[in-house]
């Protein structure tokens, strides 16, 4: 099957280059009318990766990437216009791969399209789209229930829902309980080594994650704040020995 990609811009001249980029890549260029088709062919899995404006079609960039990771575990690159930490971190949230801002460099886009690549190759996509991280495929702390396989949380049976940021770092603490884990550590093992956002970004995620899994005072003994050094998830039998 040959490489397909989508390119959602609106600027001509950024949708030319990237285009011209991605065929240099080896990349068909998969070509549709409206924002339906577009999610249409992402859902027969036709597409490998999207490269999406900040708007296309008069559709905010954000919500079409939500849209996308909904319906497939394609590769999803945002483009936008702002240098800004927070829109970076609401791309990721919202389930992009990576975030670039425009003006597009061409050799950077290449190089982190093929980043993106690598990363989904390294966990391909389950039958219904979603993308596992490495990790055992049902994982329990307290009465949260995780399944790395279908990206899902459940307490007493019921769904959580959780950002696609959010679950990535629950997966990272996950995958090391009871290890203490810097900022700098969590992020690297969500995104790579091309990310820089502040630890409060960081600090946010814990917060929330600590408010929607754990009732009261449990959530800050079970994600454990270890002063100067970072966080670390224990274990139940961990609890009264910290």
């Amino acid at each position: 099957m040959p490489l397909r990609a989508m390119v959602l811009e609106e600027d001509r001249a950024t949708k030319l280059l990237v285009t011209e980029r991605l065929a240099e890549e080896g990349y068909e260029t998969v070509l549709c009318p409206d924002i339906s088709a577009v999610l249409d062919a992402v859902e027969r899995n036709n597409v490998h990766i999207c490269v999406v404006g900040a708007r296309y079609r008069g559709v905010d960039g954000y919500d079409i990437v939500r849209q996308l990771r909904h319906k497939s575990g394609a590769g999803l690159i945002l483009l936008g216009n702002s240098e800004d930490e927070i829109d970076a971190v609401l791309a990721l949230e919202m389930g992009a791969d990576d975030y670039m801002v425009k003006p597009v460099r061409p050799r950077e886009l290449c190089a982190r399209v093929r980043a993106v690549v690598r990363r989904i190759a390294a966990a391909a996509p389950d039958a219904d789209g979603t993308r596992p991280m490495p990790s055992p495929s049902l994982r329990r702390v307290g009465n949260v229930e995780i399944c790395g396989v279908r990206r899902s949380v459940r307490i007493g049976g019921q769904p959580i829902e959780l950002t696609t940021f959010e679950f990535d770092v629950l997966m990272v603490l996950v995958a090391h309980t009871n290890a203490i884990l810097s900022r700098d550590q969590i992020i690297k093992s969500v995104r790579g080594d091309q990310w820089s956002i502040s630890d409060r970004s960081v600090d946010g995620i814990i917060s929330r994650l600590r408010r929607k899994l754990f009732a009261g005072e449990e959530g800050n003994r079970r994600i454990k704040t270890v002063h100067g050094r970072g966080y670390m998830l224990l274990e139940a039998q961990m609890l009264d020995e910290v």
